[in-house]
C-alpha cells in the first residue's frame, strides 16, 4: 500500500502556472499525465487526450497536471527544451519537471512507483490515487471514469 502523499509532487519548474500543491488541487478530480518529450506514446496520444479533457473540463471540479519525468535521454530534455516543447504543441494544462531521482526514475515517478510513460494517472476529490494506466487509454473509458469520480460525493 502506498505511504506518500499522492499530490505531493518532487519537481523543480512549473509551466503554464505557478507551483501547485495538494492544498490548491483539494475536493477536484485531478488527472495527471506523467510523460517525456521523445516518447511517441505521449506525444501522440497521452499529451493530446490530456489537452482534450483540460479544454473540455474547465472549472473548479477537475484540474489536468502534467509532470516531464525523464528517466532517459537526459541532456536533451532539459526545462528550456520542455519550454519549447509545450509552446509547439499547444499544452496550455500545468506541467511540472519531475527531479532527479537518485537512480535511473525521476523522485515522484520513483514515489509513486509507475513504470514508465505515457503514465494517466485519475486521483478522486479526496486525494486518492483510483486508477493508473501505462500505455493508452481510450478516451471513452476516461470519460467513463472521470464522470464516475465526478458523480462521488
Amino acid at each position: 500500500m502506498a505511504t506518500y502523499e499522492p499530490l505531493d509532487f518532487d519537481v523543480s519548474h512549473w509551466f503554464n502556472s505557478g507551483p501547485l500543491s495538494p492544498e490548491d488541487l483539494r475536493g477536484k478530480v485531478v488527472l495527471i499525465e506523467f510523460f517525456q518529450m521523445l516518447c511517441p506514446g505521449c506525444v501522440n496520444h497521452g499529451i493530446p487526450q490530456a489537452q482534450r479533457v483540460h479544454r473540455m473540463v474547465k472549472g473548479d471540479q477537475v484540474a489536468v497536471i502534467g509532470i516531464h519525468s525523464v528517466f532517459e535521454h537526459h541532456e536533451v530534455m532539459t526545462p528550456e527544451a520542455l519550454e519549447v516543447f509545450l509552446s509547439e504543441f499547444g499544452v496550455s494544462f500545468p506541467v511540472a519537471v519531475d527531479r532527479p531521482g537518485a537512480g535511473v526514475l525521476p523522485a515522484t515517478m520513483r514515489r509513486w512507483r509507475l513504470e514508465g510513460t505515457p503514465t494517466t494517472m485519475l486521483v478522486d476529490r479526496q486525494g486518492r490515487v483510483r486508477q493508473t494506466w501505462l500505455g493508452q487509454i481510450d478516451d471513452l473509458a476516461l470519460g467513463i471514469w472521470l464522470g464516475t469520480l465526478l458523480a462521488e460525493d
